[in-house]
């Protein structure tokens, strides 16, 4: 089994909702809830409920935002030694805006990701712990990316990824639109890239579809294995010359979207990196994602193996 160093974000989500209907510098009642968040975290935890050895390198404030995160981590039995306290630096957070007839709006605050560096106690890290596949979301700072992928490229280039321990498995989230474009220039070395529609148009410069065209265009920029969601559209995945395009698995009702990605990429590697078929692994994402959308925290505690291979979806078969 794989042994997973996720790095990036751990942030403390706050999101705010009110049925009535948006009106300017109107005061409106709704509900208003604190979860914990962040993609390099969300991934951790579904990838370690789904039965891998995983590990979170972040960094969190010494304020009660960092400590929810801290707890919530080790009740969920990922490895954070490399869980980090800024002295400078307050948690990160992410809040989400929302009310009846209008778009959520967004605002964050990532400041404190900066300190995420590839130093001397991360490399030790990697060859003790024996790490051999990462996932990385993009509000990582470019130095420290490009000392990752690094790893890879020198693996390659001297002919020593023979071993999963020589060439690590990468698997790249573009996390946001705003910073979606961040890895193009390590396109080649990405094992498998994940975003959703929205990233996918900051990245292609329109709104893409599921569909082949969309495919061919990534190929064209350098990614070989990729997925893409699309919400109430479905899903595309591409590995190597091959495209798939499949509805999702809708849940009697959607309580919360943020999260779901995160919960695909998750079943769908949990079924990559264990060999299955290509149609099994998106299956394996879409039952995942189906049950992160049920629940009002941005991952589920109904994942596991286990449910993965006995339940009634298509994954499951």
């Amino acid at each position: 089994m794989r042994k997973i160093l996720c790095i990036g974000s751990a942030s403390v989500d706050i999101k705010a909702f009110s049925q009535q209907e948006d009106v300017q510098n109107a005061y409106r009642e709704g509900t208003i809830d604190l979860v914990p968040g962040g993609v390099a975290r969300c991934m951790a935890i579904n990838l370690c409920r789904l039965g891998f050895s995983t590990a979170l390198y972040s960094v969190v404030g010494r304020d009660i935002f960092g400590e929810y995160i801290r707890r919530g981590l080790l009740e969920a039995d990922v490895n954070i030694e490399l869980l980090r306290t800024s002295e400078t630096h307050k948690t990160a957070l992410f809040s989400v805006m929302g009310a009846q007839g209008s778009s959520s709006s967004c605002v964050y605050s990532n400041e404190i990701l900066r300190e995420i560096a590839f130093d001397g106690a991360l490399a030790d890290f990697i060859r003790h712990k024996g790490i051999d596949a990462f996932v990385l979301d993009s509000n990582i700072p470019t130095e420290t990316l490009a000392d990752i992928y690094r790893i890879k490229e020198t693996a390659r280039s001297t002919g020593k990824g023979t071993r999963s321990v020589d060439a690590p498995f990468i698997f790249q989230n573009a996390t946001s639109p705003d910073i979606a474009k961040k890895t193009l220039r390590w396109a080649p070395l990405i094992d498998l890239f994940g975003a959703n529609e929205f990233e996918a148009a900051a990245i292609l410069g329109n709104r893409p579809s599921p569909d082949a065209e969309t495919a061919d265009r990534f190929r064209a920029l350098g990614f070989r294995n990729f997925i893409v969601t699309f919400g109430s559209e479905g899903v595309l995945v591409a590995i190597g010359d091959q495209t798939w395009t499949e509805k999702p698995y809708k849940p009697t009702a959607v309580v919360d979207t943020i999260g779901a990605g995160d919960a695909f990429a998750s079943g769908f590697l949990y079924g990559f990196l264990s060999g299955k078929p290509e149609k099994k692994c998106i299956g394996f994402g879409l039952a995942c994602a189906r049950e992160t959308l049920a629940t009002r925290d941005t991952v589920s505690d109904g994942l596991s193996a286990e449910f993965l291979v006995t339940s009634r979806y298509r994954g499951g078969l």
